[in-house]
């Protein structure tokens, strides 16, 4: 057979290809890398529709921020010394209107335990901007205010007087077209109502579909009227279709500054804040104290969002107790730190009697304080 030749078939002549040291995987390695790059540089830039929750930072409701104190008191309420900390605990939210968060973030905070991860049409509304977010943070910020130093001064023993106005009039409601915003509710039924839960209560004694008498107090004049109700269908209460806020005289004027922080889950720790300055001795014994909730001029503490990263952010500071909404307490057996002593409150009285208990124990393991847990435990259906 002729060199050249194969099976009958020309065949090249074989010529020596120079070797270059790299091997088959070593090349392929070489080809990964600068895919990996690409892939970590689209990772970082593409955006997902998410929004991430981070733990923020702590502000001690009994010190400054920004040199600037936290609650100033009227000069005629006796400020009493305290010691301790009654710290608020904020989040930081990514993702939110005009920002982006890229596929890398969302990885780490998936693999994070205090970060949670929310689609971004679960927390913001589509066409809401970012200006509108902190125009509502800033106006519930000021309620949650208000309603913490209605609650600090009554628990202290001082009066403040509350009126019932109507915020709101639901269109197409029983109510639209006969009460109007700002109308004062003095007396339902003829009884004479105090807040908005008196009012709530009293109109669950008139049958739905039929009138309630109410007076007012209109632009300087009391009227009677007739008020139509229906039955809400969802919780089968008679409404008349308004939304009521209470409407305080305050005695005292009580300021608070919360730097740039927006929205109303401050308010149970700047209740108990003013409490402990207007009242005799430390309420928190020189100990650290850090919670969240809302509250309301009634005492009642309401659930916020981000239980889990403002549980971090205590246990990383070190507190010695928790305070959390117990309406969070699904969240909080999620979430909650191993080492983070948390004890469910639904009231301005239960958190304070716990700061009490905190205060006067010579070892906070030992007490026999509520947790998330028990509370659940309690509430269980009984089986058998």
């Amino acid at each position: 057979m002729s060199e050249g030749y194969h099976h009958g078939y020309p065949q090249q002549p074989r010529t020596k290809v120079p070797h270059t040291g790299i091997g088959r995987r070593s090349g392929a390695a070489l080809l990964l890398v600068p895919l990996l790059v690409v892939a970590g540089a689209a990772a970082s830039w593409v955006g997902v529709d998410k929004v991430v929750y981070e733990p923020g930072p702590l502000f001690d409701t009994l010190d400054s921020i920004d040199g600037t104190p936290v609650v100033e008191l009227d000069p005629e309420l006796e400020d009493h010394p305290t010691e301790g900390d009654l710290f608020f605990t904020t989040v930081r939210l990514d993702g939110g209107p005009g920002e982006k968060v890229t596929l890398l973030e969302w990885g780490r905070a998936a693999l994070d335990p205090a970060l949670t991860v929310h689609p971004r049409e679960d927390i913001f509304p589509e066409q809401v901007t970012a200006e509108q977010v902190r125009e509502q943070n800033t106006e519930l910020m000021e309620h949650s205010q208000q309603d913490a130093a209605v609650v600090a001064l009554r628990e202290a023993g001082l009066e403040v007087p509350e009126e019932i106005v109507v915020a709101q009039v639901i269109a197409d409601a029983p109510a639209d077209g006969v009460l109007h915003v700002d109308d004062e509710i003095l007396t339902v039924e003829g009884e004479e109502m105090t807040d908005a839960e008196t009012v709530r209560s009293r109109l669950q004694e008139v049958t739905a579909g039929e009138s309630a008498s109410m007076t007012l107090l209109r632009e300087g004049e009391e009227v009677t009227l007739d008020v139509p109700t229906v039955r809400d269908e969802e919780t089968g209460r008679t409404i008349v279709g308004v939304y009521l806020a209470p409407r305080y005289d305050m005695p005292y004027d009580v300021t608070i500054s919360a730097g740039n922080v927006g929205g109303p889950s401050a308010g149970l720790m700047f209740s108990l804040a003013i409490y402990d300055r207007i009242t005799p001795g430390a309420l928190t014994g020189g100990r650290s104290v850090a919670g969240t909730g809302t509250i309301s001029g009634l005492g009642n503490v309401g659930p916020i969002s981000g239980i889990r990263q403002k549980m971090y952010a205590a246990d990383d500071a070190g507190v010695e107790l928790f305070l959390a909404p117990s309406e969070n307490c699904d969240e909080v057996l999620q979430g909650q730190p191993a080492d983070l002593l948390v004890v469910p409150v639904a009231t301005f009285d239960e958190a304070r009697a716990h700061v009490e208990a905190v205060a006067s124990a010579d070892d906070v393991d030992g007490l026999d304080l509520p947790t998330c847990r028990t509370l659940a435990e309690e509430q269980a259906p009984a089986t058998g």
